[in-house]
């Protein structure tokens, strides 16, 4: 009785064995690979108007292309190959979806995304020195702003961190107030009678009225540059190459990637508004670029060795002030912890006053 009961279980246990094995070769055998795309970019970046090679790993027909979800029939197939136009208004990433069917006639839609360069050479931007003005060499330069025709500046380091407002001829501040020690300063720039000034690191842009009084703060989650402002919009950069199109209330509405026919062009710092472009300090460099605002293009740069003071060590106190005055259509250029303000009138050859922003 035993040996039958022990026969009987014997035999339940390999019937068992056999089902679960049968039952995980079916499960295996109806798993699905996922499908790999069939286009891929031999190469993701170049510059607008570029001629983009797509690969395609079999025969397909029936092809549509998409730039950011518009169609475009800038495009042509040979054999393997796609070559589109990468026909963009605006520099930076932009998405590119493949569609049609392939080898089995199954309709397939790959998405890529390449990166678009200026197609601008940027222009060398001639400047003429008309007047130089005493700068207090103790401040750390990180905002310069005209207002009503008054000069503002706000200055950086922990613990000497100030925004004040300065007599030009003198280069002493008329008014003064000063940050908190754990507050980094940066960027200022002033609409509608209110004040902005960013910080570095902490996340904090405080707004004051004109005579300096608090009003309130507001928080971002980046790093805080360079500032300025397009009528109400606010504009501020991070270190990056993208700059930020913000309401007074600091709620971001759009951004825009800056190139040069190179490539992208990081660390923008100290920025001034000009009549559809921003001119924007690059950290570390002698030079301003001229951004097209609509295009995220640099179509130039201004570079200022020449006219650095000799007893400045450009490569620490760093190029990183500019206002526009603009009832005499005039720049004012400074450093951080210069001895000299200076006046310049900006022109680049070859460049109508149109382009140029002036």
């Amino acid at each position: 009785m035993r040996y039958a009961l022990l026969t009987a279980f014997s035999v339940f246990l390999l019937s068992a064995c056999k089902q679960d094995k049968k039952e995980t070769t079916t499960s295996t055998s109806t798993e699905t690979t996922e499908k790999q795309p069939i286009a891929s970019l031999t190469k993701s970046a170049g510059r607008i108007g570029d001629t983009l090679a797509v690969h395609l790993s079999e025969a397909v027909s029936g092809v549509s292309v998409s730039i950011d979800g518009a169609a475009t029939t800038g495009f042509r197939q040979q054999k393997d190959t796609l070559r589109i136009k990468a026909n963009t208004p605006k520099t930076g990433w932009h998405q590119l979806i493949i569609s049609g069917l392939d080898a089995k006639k199954t309709a397939f839609a790959d998405t890529l995304s390449f990166e678009a360069y200026s197609d601008i050479k940027p222009a060398d931007v001639d400047y003429t020195v008309l007047q130089t003005y005493p700068h207090e060499k103790s401040s750390f330069t990180q905002g310069l702003e005209f207002y009503k025709g008054d000069l503002y500046e706000g200055t950086g380091q922990n613990g000497q961190s100030k925004l004040m407002k300065v007599d030009l001829k003198t280069g002493k501040a008329m008014q003064s107030r000063p940050l908190d020690a754990q507050h980094f300063g940066e960027g200022i720039t002033i609409v509608n009678d209110k004040i902005y000034q960013l910080t570095w690191t902490s996340g904090v842009c405080f707004q004051y009225t004109m005579d300096f009084t608090p009003v309130t703060s507001f928080n971002y989650h980046t790093q805080g540059w360079g500032l300025t402002h397009k009528d109400t919009t606010l504009i501020m950069s991070d270190g990056s190459n993208k700059l930020y199109f913000l309401t007074p209330t600091f709620r971001k509405t759009a951004e825009i990637a800056v190139y040069d026919d190179k490539g992208p062009v990081v660390n923008l710092n100290e920025l001034e508004y000009v009549n559809g472009y921003v001119y924007a300090n690059i950290w570390q460099t002698n030079r301003i670029a001229r951004i097209d605002l609509n295009t995220g293009k640099v179509v130039g740069y201004l570079d200022i060795t020449k006219t650095i003071p000799p007893t400045i060590n450009a490569t620490e106190d760093v190029l990183n002030g500019i206002a526009y005055q603009p009832q005499e259509r005039l720049f004012y250029i400074t450093g951080k912890n210069w001895p000299t303000l200076f006046k310049v009138r900006v022109s680049a050859p070859g460049i109508p006053a149109s382009v140029a922003g002036l």
